[in-house]
C-alpha cells in the first residue's frame, strides 16, 4: 500500500520511474476517435428509442396491471413514472383520473389495528418523488392537489406514546389514529409532515419541510414545524373554474 501511495505521489509531481504518468495521462484525455456518423446515429436512436418504449412497455404489460390489481379503483390516463408504490397492508386504495406518481414512493394502507383503512386520491393529483403515507382510518387528496418529493402523510402515532407498550412491542390503540383530509388544489411541499387529524383546506400551500399538526383553512400558506399561517392567498379560483374543468372531462 506505501508503495502505491509512493507511486501515485511520484507521478502527480512528475518525479522518478512515474515521471511520464501524467504527461501520458493527459495525451490520453486529449484522444479523440473519429465519429462514424451512420453508427453514430443508429446507436443513438436506439438509446432514445429504449429510454421511452421500454418505460412505456413496462408500464402497460407490468406495473400499471399489477396497481390496478391491488386498488379498489383506478381511473384513467394514470402516469406512472417508475415502480409501482410499495404496498402495505390490506385497507382500500382508490386513485382518481389523470393521477400522476412519482418512483419510489411507500404506502402503509391498513395496520394489525385497522378497521376499514381507506386511501383516497383525487383526479389530477401529483404524487411526487418518494412520497410516503401511513393510513390506519382514512387520508384523502382532493383534486387537482400535488405532493412534492418526499412527503409524508400519517393518520396514526405510528408508535405508543407508552414507553411501557413501545419497550413491549405492543401497538398504538385504534382511537389514537385521526383521518387526513387534504382539500382540493392544495400544493404540499417537498419533505412536509402532514400529521393525524389535519384537514388542509382547498387552495392552501404547505411550504417544504413544514410540519402540520393542526388543521389549515383554505387559501393560506403556512410553514415551519409546527406549521403556522405565514399569510392569505389570493381568493382567485371560483366553482366555475372546476365547473369548466369537469365538463371537459366530461367531453373526452
Amino acid at each position: 500500500m506505501a508503495l502505491l501511495d509512493d507511486l501515485l505521489i511520484s507521478a502527480g509531481r512528475e518525479k522518478g520511474v512515474m515521471r511520464h504518468a501524467k504527461p501520458l495521462w493527459r495525451r490520453l484525455n486529449e484522444l479523440r476517435l473519429p465519429v462514424f456518423r451512420p453508427l453514430a446515429s443508429f446507436l443513438y436512436a436506439e438509446r432514445q428509442s429504449r429510454s421511452i418504449w421500454l418505460p412505456l412497455l413496462l408500464k402497460f404489460v407490468y406495473r400499471e396491471p399489477l396497481l390496478r390489481y391491488r386498488c379498489e379503483s383506478v381511473g384513467r390516463r394514470l402516469q406512472l413514472e417508475g415502480a409501482i408504490p410499495e404496498i402495505g397492508g390490506d385497507g382500500r386504495i382508490a386513485i382518481g383520473d389523470n393521477v400522476r406518481i412519482g418512483p419510489q414512493c411507500s404506502w402503509y394502507v391498513g395496520h394489525k389495528v385497522s378497521v376499514g383503512a381507506e386511501l383516497r386520491i383525487g383526479n389530477d393529483v401529483g404524487v411526487g418523488y418518494r412520497n410516503f403515507m401511513s393510513v390506519v382510518k382514512s387520508i384523502e387528496i382532493g383534486d387537482r392537489t400535488m405532493l412534492a418529493s418526499g412527503v409524508a402523510i400519517f393518520d396514526n402515532p405510528s408508535h405508543p406514546m407508552s414507553p411501557r407498550q413501545r419497550f413491549f412491542h405492543e401497538p398504538f390503540e385504534l382511537d389514537d389514529a385521526a383521518p387526513v383530509v387534504i382539500g382540493r388544489n392544495c400544493w404540499i411541499g417537498s419533505n412536509a409532515f402532514v400529521l393525524k387529524g389535519v384537514t388542509i383546506g382547498d387552495n392552501s400551500i404547505v411550504a417544504a419541510a413544514s410540519v402540520v399538526t393542526k388543521p389549515v383553512p383554505p387559501n393560506v400558506l403556512v410553514g415551519g414545524a409546527p406549521a403556522k399561517i405565514l399569510r392569505e392567498l389570493p381568493h382567485d379560483l371560483f366553482e366555475a373554474d372546476w365547473e369548466e374543468v369537469a365538463n371537459s372531462r366530461a367531453g373526452r
